[in-house]
Order: structure tokens, then sequence, then C-alpha cells
């Protein structure tokens, strides 16, 4: 078992102020936001891409008194894989001190008093991209379901930016980028697969069609799939879902007509150039557990000779 550090928490008496401040002096800006609906109190996370290790700072609405930031309430969070069995762990070892089971989470206490938070792992507790790759390909998943939730219009430029940023052969980086948000247009891109393989595109909130001018590059497939797998990524480290829905040799009906063809028609492609796959994205309905090596993948690693 082991259990990833993910962030530190502070009380501020003035969010705003204090916003400015991590900006100015460490470059550090907002991931995400949290708290109820009556602005009682509110929790903001801010990180920069230096690092993948976040603040949480916490304001207390109508709170004037100073708060000792190195008591109880300024803590470690730490993200764990299980945390049914971290639990258990920790009831056996005594340390459990608070649980909180609405929002999932609990605190143990360490022989010197200190509290110490335990999240499950998940999307929206991970640090900023690029941190740790092996981290980010076991939490990668193709998720198909997301909620009603709209997509921030600064994590879809990230996303872009990290395909606009891929590699290619030759440095040509034959491909180009359509993001979709209209939701007439995803529907009807719903329909470019037959038996509904990309139906998931009907709850996303965006999409991006990946197509490339195939007499740029004879390298074109491996550079947009490379484009394609590298937005996939990002949109995990950013919290959000997205699944790789395939274009090209595939069929949008059962007559034959392909699936190239429709979304050419549908999204006005110039003529030479061809489509290579589609990223849905949306915020995640659904959370799986990281990836593990298995036995049947590593039976697939050969050294030296096959």
């Amino acid at each position: 078992m082991h259990a990833r550090a993910i962030h530190r928490c502070i009380h501020v008496l003035d969010l705003e102020k204090s916003l400015e401040f991590y900006e100015k002096a460490l470059g550090m800006t907002v991931v995400r936001r949290m708290g109820p609906e009556d602005h009682s109190w509110e929790n903001v996370f801010i990180a920069n891409e230096e690092s993948g290790f976040q603040m949480e700072l916490t304001w207390n609405d109508g709170r004037t008194e100073p708060y000792v930031n190195g008591g109880r309430d300024t803590h470690v969070c730490f993200a764990v894989d299980d945390i049914d069995a971290y639990r258990a762990l920790h009831e056996e070892m005594g340390v459990v001190c608070f649980v909180n089971n609405t929002m999932g989470l609990y605190f143990i206490e360490d022989p010197d008093g200190c509290w110490i938070e335990i999240v499950a792992n998940n999307p929206n507790n991970v640090g900023q991209p690029g941190t740790d790759v092996l981290a980010a390909l076991r939490r990668r998943h193709s998720v198909r379901r997301y909620t009603d939730e709209e997509v921030p219009d600064e994590k879809l430029n990230a996303i872009v930016e990290a395909g606009l940023l891929s590699a290619a052969g030759r440095g040509i980086r034959p491909w180009e980028l359509i993001v979709v948000r209209n939701p007439e247009t995803l529907a009807a891109l719903a329909a470019m697969r037959v038996e509904g393989s990309a139906r998931m595109l009907l709850g996303a909130k965006a999409a991006i069609v990946v197509v490339a001018r195939e007499e740029a590059a004879d390298t074109w497939i491996e550079d947009c799939s490379i484009c394609m797998a590298n937005m996939h990524l990002e949109a995990d480290a950013l919290g959000l879902g997205s699944c790789w829905i395939q274009g090209r040799m595939r069929k949008a009906d059962a007559e034959g007509a392909s699936t190239e063809a429709y979304v050419a028609n549908l999204l006005g492609l110039p003529e030479g150039y061809v489509l290579e796959a589609t990223l849905s994205v949306g915020v995640p309905a659904e959370h799986k557990a990281p990836a593990a090596l298995t036995d049947k993948l590593l039976a697939k690693v050969h050294y030296e000779r096959f």
C-alpha cells in the first residue's frame, strides 16, 4: 500500500488577498474551488507547473481572529488507492481521530498530535500535470459517462495545448484540431459510428476532433495518435474524463458509409484532410481504481531477443 501526499491546508482570513499573494510570490494559481451554496466557507486549491503538490486555502465567512496555522487545522493530505483498507489499518492502530462520511474522508493523528487527512485517490485530487508520468498512466481510464457540469475554458484550452505541443515526425505536425462545444454538433457527432460506439458524446460537454493533411507526412497516423494520447492524459490530469473515439477505418452506418466521410461533411473538412479520431471530454460521473501491472502485461516484455 502506498499513500501520496497531495496538498497542505492552511486557513486564511482574506481569501482574495491570499490568492494574489501566492500567485505573485510563488506563481501558484487556482486549480479548483469547493464550498456550499451559502458561501459560509470555501476551499481553494492552488498549484504551479513546477510541482504536483497543492496548497488548500480554507476561508470561513465571518472569521476575524487570526488562525493558528501551526495547529491541527493545518494539515497534510494523503491520497490512497484503497481507502477502506487504509481505514481498517488505521482503526487497528487506534489513530483515527475524526471521520467525515459525507465527504468520504477521515483524519489520523500522529504521535505528536498532528492531524493527517486521508482521502480516496480520484482525478479531483491530482496535482499539476507532468509531475509523475507513471502515476498519470496508472490513473488514466476511458471515461464514457459524464455529469452535467460544464468544462471550464481554461481546462479545455490546456488539453488543446497538450495536443499542440505533441511530438511529430520531423516536426511537421500534420494534424489540425477541431474543438466542438455546440450541443447540437456533439449530438450529430455521436452518430458518426455504427451501433452507437460514439454515444458518449451525447453526455460530453466538448469534443476535440483530430484530422490531418495526409500528404504532409507519411507519419500522420503516428503523429495524430501521439497528439490524441497527450490530450487524453492531460484531461485526466485536470480531473476531467475523456474517451478516444476511433474514426479512421470505421463505419457510420450499417450500409457501410465511412465515419470519415460523415465527419468531413458535418465539420466541413477541406479536401486532402483525413480523420484520425475524436476525444470526448466531460466531468467524469465515474471514478475507477488506478490500473496495475499484471503478469499478462509483464509477459509482453522481452530482453535482447523476442
